[in-house]
């Protein structure tokens, strides 16, 4: 619930996406830019647990609207046994391997947060989480369905 918003990711299609920084006195004005996507009903959200990513859009008065995919748990009502988390999702289902939050952040005393990362590291790391995203639920809802 301490999370603040550093920046986001959106992918449209299959290994394009973007990242759009923010800091954090420019929060306002940048939920503001970015209202009419997540409220526009019409267009689909993914997220890798989505649940969070919700509750911190909605700190900062965003309300998302719209079909809504997790594809943590659209690969839980396949596999419940198996491993969720993106990593594990990427190499089953798409062969690929992406950066991962240790390589970037750390972990343990020495764990940084986003904000300390460079940002081209973090606009790399973000685009292909949303990239990675996207092309996961292409593959599991199908299954799904």
């Amino acid at each position: 619930f301490n999370d603040r918003i550093v920046g986001m990711s959106f992918a449209v299609v299959p290994h394009e996406a973007w990242y759009v920084p923010c800091d954090e006195r420019s929060t306002p004005e940048y939920a503001g830019l970015l209202r009419p996507l997540f409220e526009d009903e019409t267009i689909a959200k993914i997220g890798q647990n989505i649940k969070f990513d919700l509750m911190v859009l909605r700190r900062i008065g965003l309300a998302v609207r719209g079909p809504k995919y997790d594809t943590m748990i659209l690969h839980y009502l396949l596999d419940p046994e198996s491993r969720h988390n993106m990593d594990a999702l990427a190499m089953r289902y798409l062969n690929y391997r992406p950066i991962s939050i240790t390589s970037l952040i750390g972990k343990g005393a020495r764990q940084l947060t986003m904000d300390m990362i460079s940002l081209e590291r973090v606009a790399e790391y973000a685009a292909e989480d949303a990239d990675v995203t996207l092309r996961l639920k292409q593959v599991l809802w199908p299954k799904v369905e």
